[in-house]
């Protein structure tokens, strides 16, 4: 049995036990934990509906004890007009003004009941019932007033049905109310405020959507419905159900909160946790079989990628690395490779620059050779005239005129080539700015714009601004752009391609230039960068453009690669640093 085998049946016999362990406590423990939940929720829910009408009652109450003060501008100046009756009814003015005050009074201060008597339980206004005002023998308000009914407190408020007319329609309404005493001297009234119970209670008991409540009569009457439909709520009915009550005068219940919790969740819960539980019984095996197999091929993998990397090194592909996935023994196998490939693409570097030292002695023979070929003719000329002029020939003007034509197209040929090695020789340095190379690229290629060879751009958005040299890098950009109509020609679908892109370690940025021309030859690859190499010597190349490219590039800290684009043609690559000074780790352009 091979290793990930192996590997795969130690692991899944040493994990069967415990998963089947942690299946069964995971399930207990999830289930004590919605049961707790559903329990808390539904307490909650209660408790929530006993602050709503604990808070109900206690603004009925501050209402009502305001009202009832002989300060108070309606009920202090109803006092002061008892006081000035000399009758048993009280004047036609004073019924007018109560008729006109009470009921804005009513709505202003958000009641749906206010009752005054006077001493002899007359209704002095009723603003919620008109009919009642004038009426006798309403001493309920007195006595709920003066704390002669059993079981209530001094001020306390509670709940009672009273008749309300709304568009002169009569209704028995549920309210929260309460009744004091207002006394200035002799002369006193009872002042009974109440508010209508409404679905404004159960707002805040129904924050939860697995929560609904209604409010029931004694008699088993709906006073308010619940936000479910009524077959909604029997299903939620048949849950523990928690009632809060709602205390009459007498401290009896004269109505209910009926708060109900759906337990769908829990149901569902519950039965999902059984199905686990027991298809984990079943299942465990063939998860741990392959949780195991998984970990054993993640392990061997890391191997198979040292193996990878063995073959990249024979075949001298030196930028191969293997990932180092962990700090184990195969990840220092891994690190201890990638040291070994970095060492030999250094030796590589080190020969590849003992090339170009071999390469710039080409360079000065071919130099020699150069100068060499305009001093023939410049000394054979010179000659011509030294011996025609000894002679005194008598075409010694015209041989003048042809030895001084030649002597100076070649002093030019020299000065040429003089010029140009010495401006590649004497190439400053680069003055370093924060730049976007989206703009650059974009400002350089906009005389191109309509040209023969159609030019696409391709431009990363969001590229970071880098340290660069703004005229040096555009330089780079038309030097390659015009090899690559070169390249092309005059060519039928002819391309040039320039993208930007965000380097893989996003520590650099990407300039690529491609075209679709007939390519370079695989053996001159690594010579195209070398000063004075060219392959247009008939058409004026001087083979000094990919070298200053090169030039520029390096001195930017960067890199720069040739190598075939798709399909054809040849693909120019540049990494430049986000900031100067940044090495640059080996990548794969």
């Amino acid at each position: 049995m091979k290793l990930r085998g192996r590997l795969t049946v130690w692991f899944a016999l040493a994990a069967l036990v415990p998963i089947v362990a942690a299946a069964w406590w995971t399930r207990h423990v999830i289930a004590s934990s919605s049961f707790a939940d559903f329990n808390a929720l539904r307490d909650s829910a209660a408790e929530r509906a006993g602050h709503e009408v604990d808070r109900l009652k206690k603004q009925v109450e501050v209402t009502d004890k305001t009202l009832a003060s002989h300060t108070h501008p309606f009920v202090g100046g109803l006092l002061l007009d008892l006081a000035k009756q000399t009758g048993p009814h009280l004047d036609y003015s004073v019924e007018q003004k109560l008729r006109d005050q009470s009921l804005p009074l009513m709505r202003g201060l958000s009641l749906d009941v206010l009752t005054i008597t006077d001493k002899t339980d007359r209704v002095l206004c009723a603003p919620h019932a008109p009919g009642k005002t004038g009426e006798s023998n309403h001493p309920e308000v007195r006595e709920r007033a003066t704390r002669t009914v059993p079981r209530q407190k001094p001020g306390e408020a509670f709940f009672v049905r009273e008749d309300i007319t709304i568009d002169l329609k009569s209704e028995t309404a549920l309210v929260a109310e309460a009744s004091a005493i207002a006394q200035d001297g002799t002369y006193a009234v009872a002042v009974a405020a109440a508010r209508r119970v409404t679905s404004d209670l159960l707002v805040a008991v129904r924050t939860d959507a697995r929560v609904d409540a209604r409010i029931v009569g004694a008699d088993g009457t709906v006073v308010v419905p619940a936000k479910n439909s009524d077959a909604e709520w029997a299903q939620l009915s048949h849950d523990p159900r928690q009632d809060v009550p709602l205390l009459g005068p007498d401290g009896k219940p004269i109505a209910r909160i009926e708060v109900a919790v759906s337990d769908r969740e829990l149901t569902a819960v519950l039965h999902n946790l059984n199905l686990v539980s027991g298809a984990l019984g079943l299942g465990a095996l063939i998860g741990v079989v392959l949780i195991g197999f998984f970990v054993a091929r993640s392990t061997t993998r890391d191997l198979d990628l040292v193996v990878a990397g063995s073959l990249a090194a024979a075949r001298r592909d030196l930028d191969h690395r293997v990932p180092v996935r962990s700090d184990d023994e195969i990840g220092q196998v891994a690190k201890a490779f990638n040291f070994m490939m970095e060492d030999l693409k250094a030796s590589q570097e080190r020969l590849v620059i003992a090339e170009r030292i071999a390469a710039w002695q080409e360079i000065a023979r071919r130099l020699a050779h150069e100068i060499k070929n305009p001093l023939t003719p410049i000394q054979m000329a010179m000659d011509t005239l030294r011996k025609t002029w000894k002679k005194q020939h008598p075409s010694f003007g015209e041989i003048l005129d042809e030895s001084t034509a030649t002597v100076m197209e070649e002093a030019d040929r020299l000065k040429h080539i003089v010029t140009e090695f010495s401006a590649f020789a004497r190439m400053p340095k680069p003055e370093f700015g924060r730049l976007d190379l989206n703009e650059l690229v974009r400002g350089s290629l906009a005389l191109y714009q309509g040209g023969a060879a159609p030019i696409e751009i391709k431009l990363f958005e969001g590229l970071p601004r880098i340290d660069a040299d703004k005229n040096q890098l555009s330089q780079v950009v038309l030097n390659l752009v015009e090899n690559a109509r070169d390249a092309i020609g005059t060519r039928d679908g002819g391309r040039i391609q320039v993208e930007t892109r965000l380097g893989e370690a996003s520590d650099r940025v990407m300039l690529i230039v491609e075209d679709n021309g007939p390519g370079i030859p695989g053996d001159l690859k690594d010579k195209v960068f070398a000063p004075y190499f060219t392959t247009k010597h008939g058409k004026g190349g001087t083979g000094l453009g990919l070298a200053i490219v090169h030039r520029i590039v390096s001195d930017h800290g960067g890199r720069i690669t040739v190598s075939d684009a798709p399909g054809s043609g040849a693909r120019f690559a540049i990494e430049l640093p986000l900031r100067n000074g940044t090495a640059l780790l080996t990548s794969r352009i």
